[in-house]
């Protein structure tokens, strides 16, 4: 212990009382060399031959300076007092130097904080596991099914839920996993309880549904299996969400028996409040939902052609996605050879299926952004490398006083890792707005973002390619310091020898960064390109001026008296009520249909919508032939069906489908056609591949349904009249998601234009990262070059030939860079999940960049021309 505090008071002495101990020093050092040259004067040496016989015979072939640098050198501590000289030193520099400093903090501070803020997304949805208990054995799994395509009767596979036959076979039929849970997102249930009525997001689950999730409720309990018995009486878990709005987080809440739906039921448990239901985007399973009941007590009976089931395994402890794939596999083979038709599942590891759609995307903008980062950082080299040019005086001096090379580069590297480090902090505050900033712009599609944050593990990224690049752009500058040579640096003529090499140096950073910049540039125009494409899709409706709600229908009657009652209010033009709204997250609902006599196992499926009479016409689809739906049309034993034109093509491509008859799963299982209308865009805006088929609600009921009102004016101030009308006709009822069509329309364009702005907004940040390198090589270019434009100058050089000359070098910085970066971006270009239309090596786009860059480039390019076209020939000449 005594040692330890030793050594600490000894690095405390050589940090704090330097002064005192070199004092110390200097006196030792002295009386040695007194005692010494008084002995060499006894033995009768002069004064001058004994004090040199003395040094000589103290320090050997070393001198005294030398000495007590060695002696400053062997304290403890005497490492750290160096590098806290050359940091003092190095902050003094970048002081002096501010302008610059500022710059590159600047520059750094886009980059790494664009980093951040997307790493943290990346880190959020595809790295951090899901929020549940041993994520990791948590699988979904799908039912292979086949699903017809858009060019031929023949068929495409297709992933879908499976029916409660097949959750009974997994259940019984595997090894590998624990258990089985199912989940159904109903639809929504009205909850009565209270003055006023409202539409929850349900969804019926399997009673061990949240114990194979592994997530355990925060008040209460989950389900038990005796909740789904006959006579159990209903059952209910609620959000947290919903606990705190209507029932004011009163905890007693749990044993309360609720109205929902005209029928009791009693809430035994509150999930927590940071549940998420994070399933994969296409299984039509929403995030939020804010109830959840047992499904029925024979809910693994029933037809197998009954498709509903979303299903969730958990491995058992050990078993890797492979074993548990293979076992699925083994179940499916067996089951199929007992049934006599093909049964086939795919099993999925939870989280990445989950983000299967995202993670390309994601990918691409992570990749985005680390070329943003190295297009900074290239500046930054750049800027470096000519800030040591401009110092090699100082260099040379400092060689020529017996600095050591080794000290340079220990200079240089705490010089570049103090402005790193202040470009990492300023980064993590631009990144921390950066990540707000998405967040706030980001579609709802995309509302997982919302888990995104700056933790430890993206501070410790920010922190890790901060070291690494500072290492590198310390080392930037080393180019120009190994080249210097003091006697010749300190020669008037010392320009003329070294400055074109440290210029070639600059100019190959710039033609990288031109390069890069054309490749995010490109990528921009291609997105920007296709989503003005993706704006003139016509959906085959007319969006605008239609406001829309959802809502029970109690009665058969009910929509056709709502329809009177709306048609009365001022403003309204017609109304229709639609089972799936366009664009909406409802699970699609598909009919297997044939022209045969009998449905076969593996028929293709249609896109089928319930609709009332009217619906059509407000819509303002376009009658081909035949006619729209009537009040006649009740019967669903005779049901009848409005088709689009490619389902009319597809059945019958030689002749009329009005009043053709084909075998579909509803009703009698046979449906007339009475009309063809144009192929409405109602799934997608880019691939809506699927034929359709509309009948008649009456036929083929559905709860709830959404009603579209046309509107002479603005839709949105219809919204209370519609709503005291729809009261009227029940108290019990209530509207929910009273939204204009048009919402619904730039939510199916947001995710396009999300990542539109994105990449438009990195290619603007690396336009002007590219602009300023070449103005930076161009303005140290003319500043050394003043003494050669003076003396053209002087010999009769015009001007305009001066400035032809800087532009013509600063163009063809650009020139190289594009080349190779349209080589590039040519190569790279695989963009095509995200356009519409256009082309991912679309030439307009090409085109389109390039001219970006040179007129970029000529404004980079314009302040250093005029400075050189204002060089006055005997001012230049008399400063050499």
């Amino acid at each position: 212990m005594m040692r330890i505090l030793t050594r600490l008071a000894s690095v405390w002495q050589t940090l704090f009382r330097k002064d005192r101990l070199d004092a110390d020093l200097d006196a030792e050092l002295a009386a040695a060399v007194d005692t010494l040259a008084a002995r060499y004067r006894a033995e009768g040496m002069d004064a001058a031959a004994a004090r040199r016989e003395a040094v000589r015979a103290l320090c050997g072939p070393c001198t005294l300076h030398q000495v007590r640098s060695e002696v400053r050198q062997a304290r403890l501590g005497a490492g750290l007092d160096a590098l806290l000289l050359d940091l003092r030193y190095g902050w003094r520099a970048l002081v002096k130097a501010r302008g610059l400093a500022a710059v590159v903090v600047i520059t750094l501070a886009l980059g790494i904080g664009a980093n951040t803020a997307i790493f943290s997304i990346v880190h959020a949805l595809l790295l951090e596991p899901l929020p549940y208990r041993d994520a990791d054995r948590l699988t979904f799994v799908w039912l292979n099914r086949r699903v017809a395509n858009d060019t031929s009767t023949g068929t495409a596979p297709g992933l879908g839920p499976m029916s409660g036959p097949d959750l009974r076979n997994l259940r019984a039929g595997t090894r590998t996993f624990e258990d089985f849970g199912a989940i159904w997102a109903s639809g929504t249930i009205p909850l009565t309880e209270g003055l006023e009525p409202e539409q929850l997001r349900a969804a019926l689950v399997t009673t061990n549904f949240f114990q194979v999730l592994g997530v355990n409720c925060a008040l209460g309990r989950s389900f038990l299996p005796e909740d789904s018995a006959e006579g159990a009486g209903h059952r209910a878990i609620i959000g947290w969400g919903l606990f705190q709005r209507r029932f004011g987080g009163d905890r007693s809440v749990v044993g309360r028996r609720i109205k929902v739906n005209d029928d009791y039921a009693t809430i035994v448990g509150v999930l927590p409040r940071d549940f998420r239901l994070l399933l994969p985007p296409d299984s039509a399973t929403p995030d939020h939902l804010q109830i959840f009941t047992p499904f029925w007590p024979d809910v693994e009976g029933g037809p197998r052609r009954n498709l509903f089931l979303r299903v969730i395994g958990r491995m058992r402890p050990g078993v890797t996605i492979t074993q548990a794939r293979a076992d699925v596999d083994e179940m499916a083979r067996g089951l199929s050879r007992e049934l006599g038709t093909p049964r086939e599942f795919t099993t999925m590891l939870l989280h990445d299926e989950g983000v299967k759609e995202i993670r390309g995307p994601l990918v691409a903008l992570f990749v985005g952004v680390g070329i943003l980062l190295l297009i900074a950082c290239v500046n930054v080299a750049s800027l470096l490398i000519a800030h040591a040019a401009s110092r090699s005086s100082e260099t040379a001096l400092r060689l020529a006083l017996g600095a050591s090379r080794g000290r340079l580069v220990r200079q240089s590297l705490v010089e570049g890792l103090v402005l790193t480090l202040l470009g990492a902090v300023a980064g993590i505050g631009v990144g921390y707005a950066a990540l707000r900033l998405l967040l706030a712009l980001a579609p709802e599609s995309l509302n997982r973002l919302d888990a995104s944050h700056i933790d430890r593990t993206v501070l410790a990224f920010t922190g890790g390619i901060s070291v690494v690049w500072g290492v590198l752009l310390s080392l930037a500058p080393l180019v120009e310091m190994f080249k210097a040579d003091a006697s010749r640096t300190l020669q008037r003529q010392s320009r003329a020898i070294a400055g074109r090499i440290r210029y070639r140096t600059r100019a190959s950073l710039v033609i990288g960064q031109v390069a890069l910049s054309v490749v995010l540039l490109v990528c921009a125009v291609l997105l920007v390109r296709g989503f003005v494409a993706l704006l003139r899709v016509d959906p085959g409706f007319q969006a605008e001026r239609l406001l829309t709600f959802r809502t029970l229908i109690p009665r058969e009657t009910f929509i056709r008296e709502l329809q009177e009652r709306l048609a009365a209010l001022p403003g309204v033009k017609g109304s229709g009520a639609f089972s799936h709204l366009p664009y909406d997250d409802l699970p699609n609902w598909g009919l297997p249909y044939t022209l045969d006599a009998a449905l076969p196992p593996d028929a293709p499926y249609v896109d089928a919508r319930a609709i009332s009479p009217g619906l059509l016409e407000v819509l303002g689809a376009q009658l081909l032939e035949g006619r729209f739906f009537t009040e006649h049309d009740r019967d669903a034993k005779n049901v009848v069906a409005v088709i689009d034109d490619k389902f009319a093509r597809l059945l019958w491509p030689d002749r009329s489908a009005v009043g053709q008859r084909f075998r579909v799963r509803i009703g009698s299982e046979q449906a007339t056609v009475v009309g063809v209308v144009r192929h409405l865009r109602l799934r997608s805006l880019l691939d809506d591949l699927r034929p359709q088929m509309f009948v008649p609600w009456y036929a083929a009921q559905r709860n709830p349904m959404a009603v579209v009102v046309r509107t002479t004016g603005d839709p949105v101030t219809l919204a209370s009249a519609v709503r005291t009308t729809v009261l009227s006709l029940d108290r019990r009822l209530g509207i929910y998601d009273v939204r204009p069509m048009t919402d619904y329309m730039e939510a199916a364009r947001a995710m396009r234009r999300f990542t539109m702005l994105l990449a438009a907004a990195f290619a603007a940040t690396a336009l002007v990262l590219t602009c300023v390198g070449v103005y930076g090589v161009l303005a140290y270019a003319v500043a050394y070059r003043r003494h050669e434009f003076g003396v053209r100058r002087a010999l009769g050089a015009s001007a305009g030939t001066v400035v032809r000359e800087v532009l013509r070098e600063g163009l063809g910085f650009a020139v190289m860079g594009v080349i190779c970066g349209a080589a590039a971006a040519f190569v790279l270009a695989r963009l095509q999940s995200q356009l519409y239309v256009v082309n991912s090596r679309d030439p307009l786009s090409f085109v389109a960049a390039i001219v970006l860059i040179f007129a970029g480039a000529v404004l980079a390019c314009w302040v250093p021309a005029q400075r050189a076209m204002a060089v006055s020939p005997m001012d230049a000449l008399r400063s050499e």
